[in-house]
């Protein structure tokens, strides 16, 4: 079944339209799967709706507040995984603006497998999710001076050996 009949026809509109109002926007959310305090949960968006609450005059951040939750705009280009019967998709993102505190994060943050979950939302409605794109682990990580690029991939349980043992005497005694 195709994302594309559970979007809003707003939705539809703004992603094949050559010119509207409707804007859509993804958020990304980069968390490490094995804690649960959100050690280093990462909040961005490739859009912004406005000036975010948590700013002062000194630090002026734009992006988006969604779900009572603010995610900082970043320009971003993301690759969605394509449509498929079988397997699981790959997706990718580039970040187009590199700090030193970004080269940083990925250097010490994204040495293990984090989760990114993605969400597509519409200016208009922040609140209400149009597609969502859960449980991507971030499987490489490549910088240059330009850009951050990210590979995210799901499990692939096809290429899981199953069953997991060999029916053998070390492991299955009773059946021999």
């Amino acid at each position: 079944m195709s994302r594309l009949n559970r979007l809003s026809a707003s939705a539809i509109r703004a992603m094949f339209s050559s010119e509207t109002d409707a804007q859509l926007i993804m958020l990304l959310t980069i968390f490490d799967p094995d804690t649960t305090g959100g050690a280093y949960n990462l909040y961005l968006a490739d859009g912004f709706t406005g000036r975010l609450a948590s700013t002062t005059e000194q630090e002026i951040v734009y992006g988006v507040t969604s779900n009572n939750q603010d995610y900082s705009f970043i320009p971003m280009e993301i690759t969605l995984p394509p449509e498929q019967d079988t397997g699981v998709g790959q997706c990718s993102i580039t970040i187009n603006y590199v700090t030193q505190e970004a080269i940083t994060l990925v250097r010490t943050h994204l040495t293990k497998p984090a989760l990114a979950n993605i969400k597509l939302i519409l200016a208009s409605a922040p609140n209400t999710v149009e597609a969502e794109f859960p449980n991507f682990y971030i499987t490489s990580a490549n910088y240059s001076s330009e850009s951050i690029r990210l590979e995210l991939n799901m499990i692939n349980y096809n290429l899981e050996p199953f069953p997991a043992y060999s029916f053998t005497p070390r492991y299955f005694p009773g059946l021999f």
